[in-house]
């Protein structure tokens, strides 16, 4: 079974508007409430995939009762650790050529809180998959590395789709998968990455600090995967953006539906992005019908170690 964990997930409140007034009443239009967070929009996609998964992480108040809601509607199995304080509330705001995000810091977690999360991810098999996205909760800063350390343990496969500031905490730790962008890895290494070469060049050290497989996004560049074998890069496909919200999850999705599928690392890596693509073309996550409008534009192609 494939589960999913999202330490600190969110009521995403979208909406578009033609222009942002800073000092003004602005007027909303056509406004949608989602539930957000990395781990949950990858069970999301997963499902539209035709893929199961279990989430977990925390959930509390208003806000995570809309969040279960909406997974229960999904026919999305969820096993949530319950919380006092409301799951936070974050406001996703779409306007002409450019998105502003405004996230909110999220409820503490206790010590006593956290440890039945590791009790539950503890229990799992050897044969199950975690992944686990996102910032980590107020109150357990080292929780990624915590929760990477218990599945090495375990002999528990895990992807991690964090914000590079965690990187030390979990390569150690052997992930499945990570999958930064640009700006993730070049926070990890301290540096600015503009270049395809340099995106390979520390994939490469991700590698060699733990990392199994990495696949990096890179904007109008495209993206690229690697591992101990392969080096391969996408093209980018063209299309009016909808919105790049979840598309990284989608990518994460993608890849883990597909090679536990049949193990074929080039068609799982195409597949991925495809699923990333119909995110940000269309509205809402990932389906499968719309991930195969773009599949076979997809173009992957191996690159020299």
């Amino acid at each position: 079974m494939i589960y999913t964990c999202t330490l600190n997930p969110a009521v995403d409140y979208k909406f578009n508007l033609e222009n942002v007034n800073i000092g003004k009443l602005n007027r909303v239009e056509n406004a949608n409430f989602f539930a957000g967070g990395k781990g949950i929009n990858v069970s999301i996609v997963l499902k539209n995939l035709g893929t199961d998964s279990i989430a977990t992480g925390f959930l509390g108040g208003f806000t995570g009762d809309f969040i279960k809601n909406t997974l229960k509607n999904k026919q999305i199995k969820y096993e949530f650790i319950d919380i006092e304080l409301p799951s936070r509330f974050n406001v996703k705001i779409k306007h002409p050529h450019m998105e502003t995000e405004i996230n909110a810091d999220g409820p503490h977690i206790s010590n006593s809180k956290m440890s039945e999360l590791l009790i539950f991810i503890q229990e799992m098999k050897k044969d199950d998959l975690l992944i686990t996205g996102g910032s980590t909760c107020k109150g357990q800063p080292e929780a990624h590395g915590v929760i990477a350390q218990i599945c090495h343990e375990h002999g528990i496969p895990f992807v991690m789709d964090t914000p590079g500031k965690y990187y030390s905490q979990f390569l150690k730790y052997k992930p499945f998968l990570v999958k930064p962008n640009i700006q993730e890895l070049g926070d990890y290494y301290g540096t600015k990455i503009t270049k395809v070469e340099q995106a390979i060049f520390y994939g490469k050290k991700l590698l060699e600090e733990g990392a199994e497989r990495v696949i990096i996004s890179m904007g109008k560049n495209g993206s690229i995967y690697l591992d101990q074998y392969y080096i391969y890069r996408s093209n980018l496909i063209h299309s009016k953006v909808t919105s790049s919200v979840g598309s990284g999850d989608s990518m994460v999705a993608g890849f883990i539906s597909s090679y536990l599928s049949d193990k074929d690392t080039q068609k799982a890596y195409q597949f991925a992005v495809a699923v990333a693509q119909a995110t940000t073309f269309h509205e809402g996550l990932a389906t499968y019908e719309t991930t195969m409008k773009y599949y076979y534009d997809v173009n992957v192609k191996e690159i020299s170690k």
